[in-house]
This record gives C-alpha cells, structure tokens and sequence, in this order.
C-alpha cells in the first residue's frame, strides 16, 4: 500500500515537472511575442492535433480505430496521454531511426560498406539504442568513443559509424564535427578556415584525437599470420573483411605542403582541443577522450545542436539563423531565452530524447493551428506555432502502407533472419580465431577440426534465425484470412497479398531506397551527406499519387482502406476521409463523393496536397 501511495506520488511529481516545462516554453514565446505584437494562432481542433501527432510521434497517419478511440475520448488530458503512448511505442523507434539515418548517412549499399553484414548491423544498434531511449550524450560517446568489430553488439554502432568513411579518417572527423557540434572545420583541412577561426592547425590537433582508430579491412588476426596458416586464416576471416575498428599506433602528421609559421610539414601534432575545455589525450586514450569531451554538458555546442535539430524537425525552423550545421562564436538564436531553457531541459533530462519531445509536443506553441505561409530562411522566427510541413518521403510512404496493408507496424522477419544469420556465422567465426593467443590459433588450424572449418562453405546454422524465417512464413500466411473479406476477385487479392513482400514501413527496408524508387522520387535522402534527405514537390510525385501503383492498390477491394470503406455502408465517404485526410468531410465534399466509386474516392483524396502535408 505505501509503496503504492509512493508511485502515485512520484508519478504526480513528474507530470506536474513536464507540466511546467512546457508551461515555461510556452511563457517564453508569448512574451517574445507580446512584447512586439505578434498574434497567436489559434489552438488546433482535435483532429489536426492527431493526424501532426502520429506522423511527428510514429511516422504514419494514424488507422481509423486508433482515430475513433482518441476522438471519441472524454479525458481532459487525452493530447498528454497520447503523446506519452506513441513516444513509447514501436513506432517511435520505426520513424525516428530515419531522422538519424539520415545524419549519420547510414547505408545498406554494398559500395559503401564494402560488406554485406555492416549496414544492417549499424542499422539494428540505432534501433535498439532508440528502443532502450539510450541517452543521446551515451548515444554518441559509444559511436565516436568505441572500438571493436560488427559482430559484438555493444560495438556494431562505432564499427558501423567508423566504416562509413573507411579509408578517410580526417574526413570522417569533419562529418563528428558537423552532426554533433554543428561545426563546419573540414574547410581548415586544406588551409586556414576564411570565414571562421579555425586554423589548419586547429582541425589537425582536433582530428588527432579520432585519428588512431582504425577502420580496417581485415581483423587483427589476419595481420597477425604468415605464410600457409595465412591461407588457412583468410578462408575463415572473409566474411569478417571490412567490419572492424580497431585502435593504430599511427600519429597523424601535418600535410607535407603545410605553409603556416606555427608548424613544420610532416610535423606530428597531439591532440587537443579547439574550444570548449581545454583537453589532451595520451597515445591510445583519444577516441575515449575525446567522446567525453564531446558530449560533456559543458561542451557550448553539443548539446545547442541537438536541441536545435529535434525542434527544426518539429517546427519546421531551428531556434538559430541558417545554416544550422554551421555554427559561429557569435550565432545568437532567434529566442535566445527559449533556446537556454530547452537546452537545459535537455541537459536536466539527462539526455532523454523522448522526454524532451514529449515537453515540446506538450507545449501550447507546438499545438497551435500551423502557419500557412512559406518558411522564409533568415528570417526572424517567433515559434508561435509549427509551419505547414510536408511529410517526409518514409512518412509519405508509411502512410500508404497503414492504408493499404493488414498491419503496417510489422517486422520484416527475412531481413532480421539475414542479420541474424550472419552475424551468428562472424561469432562463431571469431570465437575461433580472434582474441587467443596466436600460437593456439595456428595450432589449432593443423588439426583435422580447424582444416575442416577453414574450409566449410556458407552460414552457419542458426537456430534463431531459421525461426524468424518461420515467423515470416506465418505472417504471409495469415494474410489468407482476409481472401473472403472484401467483394473482390482471386487476382485482386494475390496482387494485394504479393505487395506485403516489399510494403513494410521503410525502417523495415535497405536504405537508402535505388533510385526511382517511390521513397527516392519523394526525396529520400541517398545518405551522401549529412541531412541530405528533401521535401520539394515535383512532377514525378504528383504523377505517383495520381497514377502510381500504391495509388492503385489503396483502391484495390482488399487494401485495409477499401475494406474499412466496404464495411461503413452508408458512412462510406466520412470513413475514407477519417482514413486518408484524419478529417471528416465538409458539406460540398460529401456530395460531390457520393457520386464516386470507393477507387475513385480514395485516387482523389490521395492525390490532394492535404494528403502530403501536416496541417
């Protein structure tokens, strides 16, 4: 019973904590307002507030029962509690894994990472650090501060975070600089930086700190053979090429052709730090130190940006004057007591991005009814309500799979069999081989067991993955169930069931999509660069929605739309608009659809720009 009384108490303590966070957001931004007379909009009615919150929250729109359970809610404080439920749901992780991918420039494609195993490896440690809701400063100081190879899941995110920039460690330092301190140093690679302070220097003795982890082709016990026992090595550790960061006693020297008076060419430089606390690192200590220093709350940058980047994804405008990837000394934000308390919610929250969203989605500001008008860059920003945004290509394309498919939140269990797999076969592998004193090893190696596995072909068994590969199996099963459950024919459903093969949320698929893909005409980012991704509208994607095939299938008799369409009878039109637009028809709108065929209702409401936009 006391302890009952306690958690209710400390849950009350919490609520009203996140209840005056957002009450002082919001204060922040009324008084800015007020005191040069800046209207404020309106508050959003209950259905515009759902549809920005599913697809801000989760990703998606949100399906017509989840719609209905929240409209038909009488609970005063239904907003918090929803925001709460996504924010801890599966789909927060499904859709706010592309917000990362996208800076981290995250790939699947075999040129870039030269192994099969590594993207979808990286890929799963971000996903799981969002389903744990790691702190964002342990976040980063594990991918900048770790070593150690793909198959160990405490290490996949350095190695995958390394491996990305195999072979350009100094360019790779750029890319730390840019995502997590929004500072532009590359410049100062090649000579001192013109528009900045950064000297040559300055970007070398910064580097130096990442400098000696190694993003390597092959492990450590390849380089460490000769000779016959080589061969025998190389068969077992292929599969194990291009997955591995390993620490270098290699110290990084100034360019040959440098030509400032504070250093000589082929000069070796120690590491130290540009700004912030002044800090060095010993041999092998720099990616360590250098993660610490990094992500201290101290640091004048690290946690500015972070805050400014979740509120740029949530309002359509960072709190500071583009670019905000480039930070200056004397960058001022917009509010610059708005941007000091949400930065020291950040930091009072120890980091916890959900906690964070979940006081800015709280706030009155974010609730408004959105500005219309275009987001003009460097112009003065006010925060009096989120600007009218359009989806995301993974929230556009999401979308269409929570209309068409039985369930859209599922897992794509082959591509989780794959990883899986293969990265039971690298265990096994290392287990082995790697981490043993050499002589064992190549003693081992002259035995008929170790003769036998260097030269065995193929994955190993794995049990778990042969049961995901069972999952998989029943999830296309079950789709039969549905084969009676809408008045269409043999060949409308085989090509309704055949789309779930490649309809999964796009968290679920390779990424970034080929090119011509939906995903890439809607301005998917191809993860060349950091934030690379777009959301102008062309030609191409009004041709998709008018008469591309999710279009179609949307109509299609037995697509989760259609049969929801089927089952309203007279309701027909109100359940299509609740489905695609969260909104019920106006007058003239109901008329005018009446007269429509459910394909034809469903093609023109998906086809409207309401449809790509988040109002």
């Amino acid at each position: 019973m006391l302890r009952s009384i306690h958690l209710l108490a400390c849950m009350a303590a919490l609520f009203a904590a996140t209840s005056a966070i957002h009450a002082g957001i919001d204060e922040i931004i009324e008084a800015d307002c007020t005191a040069v007379s800046v209207p404020l909009p309106t508050e959003s009615d209950d259905y515009t507030f759902l549809r920005r919150i599913y697809l801000d929250c989760i990703g998606r729109i949100p399906k017509i029962p989840e719609s209905r359970t929240f409209l038909n809610s009488d609970d005063p404080d239904k907003r918090d509690h929803l925001v709460d439920a996504l924010l801890d749901s599966g789909g927060y992780t499904q859709h706010w894994f592309h917000f990362w991918a996208d800076l981290l420039r995250v790939s699947t494609e075999g040129e870039v990472t030269r192994s099969g195993i590594v993207g979808s490896a990286y890929i799963e440690w971000i996903q799981q650090a969002l389903r744990s809701n790691v702190p964002y400063d342990r976040m980063v100081s594990d991918l900048v501060g770790r070593r150690g190879n793909i198959w160990e899941s405490e290490n996949a995110g350095a190695a995958g975070f390394y491996l990305r920039d195999f072979g350009m460690p100094l360019e790779h330092f750029g890319i730390i600089m840019q995502v997590f301190a929004g500072t532009r140093m590359e410049c100062a690679q090649c000579h001192d930086h013109p528009f900045d302070r950064w000297t040559q220097r300055d970007f070398y003795q910064m580097a130096a700190f990442t400098h000696d982890s190694l993003a390597s082709k092959y492990p450590e016990v390849y380089r460490q053979s000769k000779g016959p026992t080589r061969t025998a090595v190389n068969k077992i550790t292929v599969p194990m090429r291009f997955a591995s960061v390993l620490p270098r006693n290699y110290p990084l020297k100034l360019p040959h052709d440098y030509q400032y008076s504070d250093g000589q060419p082929g000069e070796k430089v120690e590491a130290v730090t540009a700004f912030g606390a002044q800090v060095g690192a010993s041999p092998g200590s720099g990616p360590a130190v250098f993660a610490n220093w990094l992500t201290s709350p101290d640091n004048p940058r690290f946690t500015r940006v972070i805050v400014n980047r979740l509120w740029n994804e949530l309002f359509g405008a960072p709190l500071v004057p583009p670019p905000l990837d480039d930070l200056r000394d004397d960058t001022e934000a917009w509010n610059p007591a708005l941007e000091a308390e949400l930065i020291q919610l950040m930091i009072n929250s120890n980091f916890d991005l959900r906690a964070f969203l979940a006081s800015v989605m709280k706030s009155r500001a974010y609730q408004r009814n959105s500005l219309t008008r275009e987001n003009v860059a460097g112009e003065h920003q006010y925060f009096v309500a989120p600007y009218l945004r359009r989806m995301s290509a993974e929230q556009v394309w999401d979308s269409f799979a929570t209309l068409i498919t039985a369930n859209p939140d599922r897992t794509n269990y082959r591509r989780s069999a794959y990883r899986e797999r293969y990265l039971n076969d690298l265990r096994l592998r290392a287990d082995k081989v790697c981490d043993k004193d050499f002589d064992s090893v190549e003693a081992w190696l002259r035995t008929s067991e170790g003769t036998a596995f260097a030269n065995q072909r193929g994955k190993a068994e794995s049990a778990e993955a042969d049961l995901l590969l069972e999952q998989q199996k029943d999830q296309v099963s079950a789709l039969d169930q549905f084969a009676t459950a809408a008045n269409g024919d043999k060949q409308q459903f085989q090509a309704w069931k055949a789309l779930h093969a490649e309809l999964y949320r796009a968290s679920e698929l390779g990424t970034p999509a080929p090119r011509g893909h939906f995903l890439r005409t809607f301005g998917q980012s191809d993860r060349t660069r950091p934030n690379n991704g777009n959301r102008f509208s062309s030609v191409p994607q009004a041709l998709a929605l008018l008469n591309g095939e999710l279009t179609a299938l949307a109509g299609n008799p037995f697509s989760t739309i259609s049969r929801d369409c089927a089952e309203a009878e007279t309701d027909r039109v109100e359940v299509a608009f609740l489905g695609v637009l969260t909104r019920p028809p106006g007058e003239n709108q109901k008329v005018a659809a009446r007269e429509m065929t459910t394909p034809e209702l469903l093609r023109a409401l998906l086809s409207t720009t309401e449809f790509l936009f988040i109002r």
